[in-house]
């Protein structure tokens, strides 16, 4: 049995190409937040369909010598004045714990004043297993995800 589950290029733009055009129509979103690593390439596939600005920040789920921790970190950050009355879709790889979403989207409730209506998330992967908050009680007003896939490590092809 194996313990891992492989994506090509192909089907990450397969995925991210038609999730776009229904998130288009759904959520209509007017710039895109990649949380770096996981989130980049999917975003930039994205926007190639939803043709709006693409913005970044990064945290970190992993400790100075590749330990898991409780909390994200912030690696980079950014001014988000000038969003506070977009509509923003975050995208990432994948939910795994949901920590890293909970994180962000409580950051960018409290401390930079982006209302829940204005908030969507795309996760390319939402694995089978319990997380740390249910997506109802995440501040957000949209939730999509390309596919549901069982708790296996995922293998991207930018891995």
């Amino acid at each position: 049995m194996e313990d891992k589950l492989y994506y090509s290029y192909n089907d990450i733009h397969n995925i991210c190409v038609e999730k776009a055009n229904t998130i288009k129509k759904e959520f209509v979103p007017d710039v895109i937040l990649a949380i770096g690593g996981g989130g980049l390439i999917p975003a930039r596939i994205m926007r190639s369909v939803l043709d709006i600005p693409i913005y970044v920040v990064s945290l970190s789920t992993y400790d100075e010598t590749n330990n898991p921790i409780n909390e994200p970190i912030i690696v980079q950050w950014m001014d988000f004045s000038k969003l506070r009355n977009k509509k923003i879709l975050v995208v990432d790889e994948v939910d795994d714990t949901r920590k890293t979403i909970e994180f962000l989207v409580n950051k960018l409730a409290n401390n930079e004043e982006i209302s829940e209506e204005n908030l969507g998330i795309f996760v390319l992967h939402n694995k089978k297993k319990d997380k740390v908050i249910g997506i109802n009680n995440l501040s957000i007003s949209y939730y999509n995800y390309g596919e549901m896939v069982e708790n296996k490590w995922i293998v991207y092809p930018w891995d």
